[in-house]
């Protein structure tokens, strides 16, 4: 059977038709998803937020979006479920602010990541008001970190909070190329707080672990 040129183009359109059906539409709706999400949240924190990754579907509302504000920097982790969201903004905060408190302690080429357990805070909250029950404290470090730094970074933290439990934790990158790497992308595209072992899949790393 031999097709005109006309019946050709003809094919050739319906053809591109689909593929736009089938791959661009879900992929444009999926980005409106993620639009929405950043400006919402943008509004309900007042801050303002950009998608770094998302699972948000073409249609539907259930969905996982992690944002960073463009002011702070922080990134922040969000369940969207029909339409609400649920994460821990301002327990986040806390984090950072904890954060903060130990890095003059391991120097500024470290990334500290802090999770001292504040769930369900519904304002921003100083550090000075925050109570805690324990905390832990994940570093991501080219060279090992020595137990007197450990303890000088339990000692801040029972200092701030008290007699609580404090577990250091530290992840050894030994090739400077590929620390750098991958601590710029955990920065954008993490949670900081969340972050531990199972986290870093793709290159090769040895662990420290202190208790106080």
């Amino acid at each position: 059977m031999n097709l005109t040129k006309k019946q050709i183009f003809i094919i050739v359109g319906l053809a591109l038709i689909i593929i736009s059906c089938v791959i661009f539409i879900p992929a444009v709706l999926s980005a409106k998803n993620e639009d929405n999400a950043a400006a919402e949240l943008s509004e309900i924190y007042n801050d303002q937020f950009v998608v770094t990754k998302s699972t948000a579907p073409a249609i539907g509302d259930d969905f996982e979006v992690t944002v960073q504000s463009e002011t702070s920097k922080t990134v922040y982790d969000f369940e969207v479920k029909d339409g609400k969201y649920f994460g821990e903004y301002y327990g986040e905060n806390v984090n950072m602010q904890v954060n903060e408190l130990i890095q003059p302690i391991v120097g500024e080429e470290i990334l500290v990541m802090s999770n001292v357990f504040q769930k369900g805070l519904e304002e921003e909250t100083a550090l000075e008001n925050v109570k805690a029950d324990k905390a832990t404290v994940h570093l991501l470090v080219d060279a090992e970190v020595s137990e007197e730094t450990a303890q000088q970074i339990a000692d801040a933290l029972k200092a701030q909070f008290g007699e609580i439990p404090v577990t250091v934790e530290a992840y050894v990158v030994d090739e400077e190329r590929v620390f750098e790497g991958v601590k710029t992308e955990v920065l954008n595209f993490f949670q900081l707080s969340k972050i531990n072992g199972k986290s870093f899949v793709d290159f090769k790393f040895h662990e420290q672990s202190f208790e106080f």
